[in-house]
């Protein structure tokens, strides 16, 4: 499909045209799921930073098999989970993500959003329904260093730049589906979000919680995180057996 509008099903008429596609596979559907990478704390320039509270909103998610998810070079997908869910990412027990549906083969790239999406046919990139703040993730932590504590409170935006674009236009995915006996495990580092912050100047700042919201530096700087430094980690794993 033209991510992320065209079907599924054009996946085999473009056969002969698309260099993400190298022939006709099976079809196949299997379990996607969410887990926290581990440790909700991390160390910063002296600031002992904790991860208190982080929902995010994860999908719709397209994978090719061409190394680059970019439209130009991947017209149409192997694989999709078009759900929308907001889990709890520092959970470590696995949440269900939905059903990601598509054909056997190889896959060596991903688009994604994190629940805003800019379609085709929309004038401007617009949030899931199912997003209870219209936001894509609400981030809480605290910051300790030498006896001085902060509160942050983010409210985060992880918007397309494009029309037609994903949020992430494409991340490295690698996997070789041979059935639906496989299982996708999307793995979230909330801590390392929080790496390019500039937590010195925050406490300076004097604000009781100090908040982040889009247009912000710090924004920015969540957005380097989420986006470049610690992305989801993508992982297909054959699927356990009761």
């Amino acid at each position: 499909m033209m991510r992320p509008m065209r079907p599924l099903l054009l996946f085999l008429s473009a056969l002969p045209l698309a260099a993400c596609i190298a022939s006709p596979q099976e079809p196949v559907a299997y379990e996607a799921v969410a887990t926290a990478r581990g440790a909700s704390t991390i160390e910063v320039d002296g600031w002992s930073v904790t991860v208190t509270r982080a929902e995010v909103a994860l999908g719709p998610f397209y994978f090719c098999a061409a190394s680059s998810g970019s439209s130009t070079l991947c017209a149409a997908a192997i694989a999709e989970l078009r759900n929308v869910t907001v889990v709890d990412a520092l959970d470590p027990s696995p949440a269900s993500l939905g059903t990601v549906r598509g054909y056997s083969g190889a896959i060596r790239s991903a688009a994604y959003d994190f629940g805003i999406s800019w379609f085709e046919t929309q004038s401007a990139a617009t949030p899931s329904p199912i997003l209870p703040a219209r936001r894509s993730m609400r981030l809480e932590a605290e910051a300790r260093k030498a006896g001085a504590r902060v509160a942050i409170v983010a409210d985060v935006d992880v918007v397309p730049q494009y029309q037609g674009q994903n949020a992430v236009p494409t991340a490295p995915a690698i996997a070789d589906v041979t059935s639906s006996a496989t299982r996708l495990e999307v793995t979230l580092d909330p801590a390392g979000w929080m790496r390019q912050l500039d937590f010195d100047a925050i406490a300076a700042s004097g604000q009781v919680p100090f908040t982040i919201a889009p247009g912000t530096a710090e924004h920015t700087a969540l957005l380097v995180g989420i986006k470049n430094l610690a992305p989801p980690e993508l992982r297909w794993v054959p699927a356990s057996t009761p």
